[in-house]
């Protein structure tokens, strides 16, 4: 076992946010550990997207304090709209967060590592690295943008 295993992923400790007179959040207090699956549920301007964006980094907190007590997490956020290009492939989309797949011969290693992810999280998903965006149902789509997040190579992303 290392050091730092069954430490939480991030801990929010009187977290808020506000932007101008607007509060957004309000001394949230959440901890998330390894194995957890969470669910946000709210209406519009509950401050589910902004909760997502302080822990991943996107925003800063106007209070309180965001910890990773097992070191710098790299996080990604898949939200319900994907942003994904729907004119590019599959291997097209992983390069846009993959600062490593570059130069000549790009695509290869982009159709073998999106192809990877993709099984690992989706077994028998049917999902071809060449196949356009645009080609794939909604539930593909998030598929992809899911597995992207999972690929090795990608980066986090948050901005």
């Amino acid at each position: 076992m290392t050091a730092t295993e069954g430490l939480p992923i991030v801990t929010l400790t009187g977290a808020a946010k506000h932007f101008g007179p607007v509060r957004a959040l309000d001394g949230v207090d959440l901890t998330v550990r390894p194995g957890d699956c969470l669910g946000l549920v709210g209406h519009n301007g509950a401050g589910k997207s902004t909760l997502v964006n302080i822990v991943n980094g996107s925003l800063p907190p106007s209070g309180g304090t965001v910890d990773f007590p097992g070191g710098p997490q790299g996080l990604r956020s898949v939200f319900q709209e994907l942003s994904l290009c729907p004119n590019l492939t599959v291997a097209e989309n992983l390069r846009i967060s993959h600062p490593a797949l570059k130069g000549p011969g790009w695509r290869r290693p982009a159709r073998a590592e999106i192809r990877a992810a993709l099984d690992a999280v989706f077994p028998g998903h049917g999902i071809d690295a060449d196949a356009e965006v645009d080609t794939l149902s909604i539930a593909e789509r998030q598929m992809v943008e899911i597995a992207i997040g999972f690929a090795p190579g990608a980066g986090p992303r948050g901005w």
